[in-house]
């Protein structure tokens, strides 16, 4: 029996997310959001592209804040019968209230009253602190949901480090699988992970610095990890089926890394199979002028999103044929 989940990433990324979703067996999408999406499946979501999983107990009519979703869940007891009841004996669990992507603090009389109801029905006894499980009534435009958290706590990020789910979504439209694929200022071991997660057949890292290059390599196997400025490597011609070049969020803007990106694409193009593709992902104000003065290639997507607070996108690139490049 399939059942209704709800899962968030990263907005901005909601179509190749939508087309991942599609390509997994036994889901089937409602739905795609800004950051969200609504699916049945038979399983329950373990997917490295989506950040927050939960199983969908009630839907609602949007409403104007979390109190009003706490009351009409109150006033309405049909979010009971879709409990995972085998789930619950014995179990401890918090409330969390969110408006968006905000967690926010709801009137403690509704909470309270909510929280009496489900002890009631269910045998699960409240605990703020350390709970078994997060019950979530989350307040968004399209609607109102009362969720059950599926997993724990995502780990904390380190500092300068890519998100897993965002590095899932670059392997995804690298189109890496069976293929050789290099990435240019590898800075940590989650895209290279997920790049073979996704299949690729012999990955080559690039880092700019010693530190880097000495993680990358004694952390991931497998993976072949050089030293090098990301404008010139060893690689042959046309020998990498995919090419991801990336520049942190938060990477200071010099003329240095000006030049070392237009050097990168160079690079990358040289190294790019005629059939290939390369992804930059880095933030606006270092990469969108120059991009657009990039040749011999040609963007057939681009994702904008926030990362670290910085605005930054994701751009998809194959080269150009020969007779495009005589146009």
């Amino acid at each position: 029996m399939k059942k209704l989940y709800f899962s968030t990433f990263v907005p901005g990324l909601e179509k190749p997310i939508e087309a991942m979703l599609h390509k997994e067996g036994g889901v089937a999408v409602e739905r795609v959001f800004s950051g969200a999406a609504l699916y049945r499946s038979v399983r329950e979501p373990s997917l490295p592209f989506l950040h927050q999983n939960f199983q969908v107990l009630f839907q609602m009519k949007p409403v104007a804040n979390v109190n009003d979703a706490v009351k009409r869940l109150l006033a309405s007891g049909v979010w009971l019968d879709r409990f995972p009841y085998e789930e619950t004996q014995g179990k401890r669990f918090r409330i969390v209230t969110a408006q968006n992507d905000k967690l926010v603090s709801a009137n403690m009389r509704f909470v309270d009253m909510l929280e009496q109801s489900i002890c009631e029905h269910t045998g699960m006894r409240t605990y703020r602190e350390r709970p078994d499980v997060e019950l979530w009534v989350l307040c968004r435009p399209e609607a109102a949901y009362f969720l059950w958290r599926i997993g724990k706590q995502s780990a904390s990020k380190q500092e300068g480090q890519l998100r897993s789910d965002v590095c899932a979504v670059v392997s995804f439209l690298s189109q890496c699988g069976a293929k050789n694929a290099a990435v240019l200022g590898c800075t940590g071991t989650a895209l290279p992970a997920a790049m073979r997660a996704g299949g690729a057949r012999a990955l080559t890292c690039v880092c700019t610095d010693k530190a880097s290059a000495k993680s990358v390599s004694g952390r991931l196997s497998g993976v072949r990890v050089c030293e090098s400025s990301i404008g010139y490597t060893d690689m042959a011609d046309n020998s990498q089926n995919a090419v991801v070049i990336h520049i942190g969020a938060k990477a200071e803007k010099t003329e240095r890394t000006e030049s070392d990106l237009r050097n990168a694409l160079f690079e990358a193009r040289r190294i790019l199979h005629p059939e290939g593709r390369l992804i930059v992902l880095a933030p606006l104000s270092h990469a969108e002028s120059t991009l657009r003065k990039t040749q011999g290639v040609r963007m057939i997507g681009r994702y904008d999103l926030t990362l670290s607070g910085q605005k930054c996108a994701l751009w998809v690139m194959v080269p150009k044929a020969e007779e495009e490049e005589n146009e």
